[in-house]
């Protein structure tokens, strides 16, 4: 079984969000087959940033999913869009 990279822009609902706490409090709460690999913070406009984070999971059904929902439930997320998912290399 191989592992997929999953890259989603997060989209804070205030320009007052603490981005790296978000991405910390994310990293938490995500499933345990499931680990934040790679944050950066892309601006957007008028001082409001995203989050774009780079999981990692295994290659199951139903995993990215439950990545995707434990991201909308924290209560500093506005929306979230999968940008990219690719497997994993390992070399």
């Amino acid at each position: 079984m191989g592992e997929v990279i999953i890259g989603i822009k997060i989209y804070p609902k205030s320009t007052e969000t603490d981005l790296q706490g978000l991405a910390n409090s994310i990293g938490e709460a995500l499933p345990s087959q499931a680990r934040v690999s790679r944050s950066r913070i892309e601006p957007i406009a008028f001082g409001l940033n995203a989050l774009i984070l780079d999981i990692v999971v295994p290659e199951l059904e139903g995993i990215s999913d439950k990545v995707e929902e434990t991201i909308r439930s924290n209560a500093e997320v506005e929306n979230i869009e999968v940008v990219s998912q690719r497997r994993a290399l390992r070399i």
